[in-house]
């Protein structure tokens, strides 16, 4: 930012101060002229003494104010320009004076020409001048105030969401920010009725009152009044249209930023936000708006992520609540696969080899299980646990299993392919089949859950995997999972066997 646009930036809120009571000064003035009582030798005389120390202090008195009050701001924009760190402490009182800010000057101004009426109407009582002059002096400054600060209302609101607001709250959040005023929607309405019907009464009645005071001639009141209502509907109707633009940029802007950030929310786009430049109603709903945004940008990326670890098709069951998670009995078919004689190929592989092969082992076991309506439950160590029946049911989940640790098979041997090229020995794998009922839930701690199956049926298929050294086989299924088998596989009675955790030899079934 070069120098000019800094010291524009920095003074923003003075500059647009000054020019609210300059217009409000101009607008009166000119107002007052077309009356023709501000040829009065009493106006020029005295009006124009007082005026030359007065009105350059109702803007000078101000202005060191708000330099005063602006004092934290500027030091926060100075330690930012150095590059410097700025405390908490100081970032929240910046965000509070900046808020609070137009409603400090819009009180500092009315103060200032309440002061100029009381100072210009005892300055008059002192010289003993009329009623009348002293009435007008006072309903003149009065005037001005009222005009000068429903203006600067709408000036300085236009250059805080302009300029202020983007700079000092990038990403929203001022309804969140305590101890400050809030220009409502309602206030701001409220303001509108003031500048566009309020006071053109209040100034259309003074004028009057001056022409009654001043003309004793009924043919010139008459002019004179004519003349008032002419000038003075044509300077508000200006004003009024100035206003009208200014009131509904500030709040058609935001309106339709909304809008366009909902519309692409609408299509699947969770990348827009609202620029948030108020802490109006409307600055609330565009900060829940990019809340809004942001949580389903989190929710697409969570079930985006989701869909790695579990099919797609179970991914949308989960996520969209069809699927008990608190704990349900199914029936289902446990797989475990195992891979053989790994733990040498670890110690004579380096990591990055080991990592890459088992990587790309897992994968094609992974597409084996999901194409068959399986999910794997998780990867230990070079060991495999999947289950067919849940979260999702499966009719035939004992043939869904077997058809998939068959596909597995078919994987090893193209991915033995891939690691001959490689260089690398081929694997052997071990996979266990059982059927049985499980107690399925998500399981953990509150801070880390996952999905999981528990009981005897797991612990079974986890054996029957490892027996498949004992009997030199691929695959294993138990006699429960070869009764649910709906159709046949080329799948020999083994000897009964055995399991660790079991007293009776159970019957198995081997490819």
């Amino acid at each position: 930012m070069n120098p000019v646009n800094r010291f524009r930036f920095r003074n923003t809120m003075i500059i647009a101060n000054v020019i609210s009571n300059i217009i409000g000064v101009t607008v009166v003035f000119f107002l007052f002229s077309r009356t023709g009582a501000l040829h009065s030798d009493t106006r020029s005389n005295l009006f124009a003494t007082i005026d030359l120390i007065f009105i350059p202090l109702s803007f000078i008195i101000p202005i060191a104010i708000t330099l005063i009050y602006e004092r934290p701001i500027r030091r926060y924009l100075e330690l930012r320009r150095n590059g410097l760190t700025t405390s908490g402490v100081l970032t929240g009182q910046v965000h509070q004076r900046l808020l609070n800010e137009p409603f400090f000057l819009m009180a500092l101004n009315a103060l200032v020409w309440l002061s100029a009426a009381v100072t210009y109407a005892f300055y008059f009582w002192s010289l003993g001048l009329s009623h009348k002059a002293i009435i007008g002096a006072f309903s003149l400054n009065l005037q001005v105030g009222l005009v000068s600060v429903t203006v600067a209302f709408f000036v300085i609101e236009f250059f805080m969401q302009r300029r202020m607001i983007p700079h000092f709250f990038p990403h929203g959040g001022m309804s969140a920010v305590s101890k400050t005023i809030r220009i409502r929607i309602r206030t701001r309405l409220i303001a509108f009725l003031a500048a566009i019907n309020l006071i053109p009464m209040f100034t259309l009645a003074r004028g009057s009152w001056n022409i009654a005071q001043t003309f004793a001639d009924t043919g010139q009141a008459l002019s004179a009044m004519q003349t008032m209502i002419f000038s003075h509907s044509a300077i508000f109707a200006g004003v009024g249209i100035w206003l009208t633009f200014l009131v509904s940029s500030n709040l058609t802007r935001p309106l339709a930023d909304m809008t366009s950030v909902l519309k692409r929310i609408r299509n699947g786009h969770f990348g827009g936000r609202v620029s948030v430049t108020s802490n109006d109603e409307l600055g609330y709903v565009g900060d829940a708006v990019n809340e809004m945004a942001s949580g389903l940008k989190e929710r697409e990326f969570i079930k985006e992520t989701f869909g790695k670890y579990v099919s797609k098709e179970v991914r949308d069951e989960v996520l969209s609540r069809k699927i008990p998670l608190d704990g349900e009995v199914r029936e289902v078919s446990i797989l475990f696969a195992d891979l053989r004689n790994f733990t040498p190929l670890v110690e004579r592989t380096t990591p990055q080899q080991v990592v890459r092969i088992i990587n790309r082992y897992f994968e094609e076991m992974e597409a084996a299980i999901c194409a068959q309506g399986g999910l794997v439950l998780q990867f230990i160590g070079d060991e495999i646990e999947a289950v067919f029946g849940a979260p999702i049911p499966l009719s035939d989940h004992a043939t869904q299993a077997m058809i998939a640790a068959m596909n597995m098979n078919d994987g090893l041997a193209a991915v033995n392919k891939v690691f001959a090229d490689w260089g690398h020995s081929p694997l052997q794998h071990g996979i266990g089949i059982h059927s049985g009922n499980v107690v399925a839930a998500n399981i953990g701690s509150p801070s880390r859950l996952s999905y999981a199956l528990v009981g005897d049926t797991v612990n079974v298929a986890s054996r029957l995997q490892d027996a498949n050294k004992q009997h030199g086989t691929s695959i294993i299924v138990s006699a429960e999972t070869h009764r649910h088998l709906s159709q046949a596989f080329p799948l020999r009675s083994l000897s009964k066997t055995t399991l660790k955790g079991k007293s009776e030899p159970v019957a198995l079934f081997g490819l």
